[in-house]
């Protein structure tokens, strides 16, 4: 009975994921140019657009993933292909070695926007969500060149809609953007430093507890929460004082401090100061080693503090529930970790599937876990993915097997 209870639940899993996939599928592409670099080139001169080239490599899994997930998408594809002429070079073949050299790539993959004369608009390293590459894009599509905007900024170029595009085109450049931030804001007047394109800068650029912006922001809450809301202010404090927690957590004294600091977040009153001080507690628990501790803290974060952009709460629920997995043989630890990750089903991803999958099994519930491996194998013969191969899911589902055979005997 437990055999056919647990077979349903596969059958219907794999249903729904697949009937949602269907529902998500995406019917175009980014188009890239066939071609020599010179020849791409000559048609960005002709039709007068810069260039967007994706330098990857054939053994890199985040490039297949960009590849696959994001290229795919309808909203990329129409964009790009209506501002860019797109081009890939493999990095390791052909003429991308001198690409490599000439653009100073050295991680993958690297995003380039180019100029049809050769010129740099803006680059970036790692491979991006959707929202996040169509925003590269939309800020690289101007065609002006870093070269350009730093010679602007340069000659005394300051005001705050310069200093948006300049800040989002200097992202993953060398150059030190926290001095920039801080020198534009010393020679700008205070009570600008509330205007919707300042906040924009301070939201994004500012991230030390000990700059005198923040310190600004600090003592005018109640100003920014009236024109930005409560919500946003909130958050903010808790990307700039997460600095502060792991400064602690690296000191030589982490559990004291961190204790020390947990205080400090108690005595406030903004809606994030409760998650800092619980993330406290989870950094104390992890430096003692004291995983059940470290499970309870964690649980009660994902609980009450749930992150609103669903991915990244996915992304950290799962790398939590992997990391306690590989430290942990405790039944109570482990029954805990299986609520955390039972989430997974929700996520069609099929390495958070498979961790949770690895719980059960760790539990024993091993009809439960090969059905999930199972299901996570159909999705990968139809949709493959870069951190998880059909080979692993299949060689996983003959170890829940022979467990289970062991387990009767």
């Amino acid at each position: 009975m437990k055999k056919m209870k647990s077979l349903r639940w596969g059958v219907c899993s794999l249903l729904f994921v697949m009937g949602t996939m269907a529902v998500q599928a995406q019917d175009r592409s980014i188009k890239f140019e066939e071609g020599t670099w010179a020849e791409i080139k000559a048609k960005a001169v002709k039709e007068n657009k810069a260039i967007f080239m994706d330098c990857y490599t054939s053994w890199c899994g985040p490039c297949k993933q960009l590849a696959r997930d994001v290229f795919t998408n309808n909203d990329v594809a129409d964009f790009y292909n209506a501002n860019f002429i797109n081009a890939k070079f493999d990095m390791e073949k052909g003429e991308g070695p001198g690409l490599a050299k000439e653009y100073a790539v050295r991680a993958y993959p690297t995003l380039l926007f180019i100029a049809a004369d050769g010129k740099l608009i803006s680059n970036r390293e790692g491979a991006l969500d959707v929202t996040a590459f169509l925003k590269l894009g939309k800020n690289s599509v101007s065609g002006e060149s870093i070269e350009s905007l730093l010679s602007t900024y340069e000659s005394g170029q300051r005001d705050a809609a310069f200093m948006v595009k300049f800040m989002n085109r200097m992202e993953g450049q060398k150059q030190n953007i926290s001095a920039i931030i801080e020198d534009y804001f010393s020679k700008v007047p205070q009570a600008e430093w509330s205007s919707k394109d300042n906040w924009y800068l301070i939201n994004r650029y500012v991230r030390r507890a000990d700059s005198p912006v923040f310190a600004y922001v600090l003592g005018h809450r109640a100003a920014y929460e009236k024109m930005y809301s409560a919500e946003a202010v909130s958050d903010y404090y808790v990307m700039v004082y997460r600095s502060l927690i792991e400064k602690a957590a690296n000191s030589p004294f982490p559990v004291e401090d961190l204790a020390d600091q947990r205080d400090e977040f108690l005595k406030m009153d903004f809606r994030g100061a409760g998650l800092l001080a619980l993330e406290c507690d989870a950094a104390s628990a992890d430096r003692s080693k004291d995983l059940k501790s470290y499970v309870n803290v964690m649980e009660k974060i994902f609980q009450e503090y749930p992150n609103p952009d669903k991915e990244k709460h996915y992304e950290t629920v799962h790398y939590t529930c992997w990391k306690i997995l590989q430290r942990s043989g405790n039944k109570e630890v482990l029954q805990q970790t299986a609520r955390m990750a039972s989430i997974a089903m929700e996520t069609k991803q099929p390495a958070f599937m498979d961790t949770y999958a690895c719980v059960l099994a760790d539990l024993g519930e091993l009809d439960k876990a090969i059905a999930i491996e199972e299901t996570i194998l159909a999705m990968l013969k139809i949709k493959p993915d870069p951190d998880l191969s059909i080979a692993a899911c299949q060689q996983r589902i003959e170890k829940f097997q022979r467990l289970k055979e062991l387990n009767k005997n």
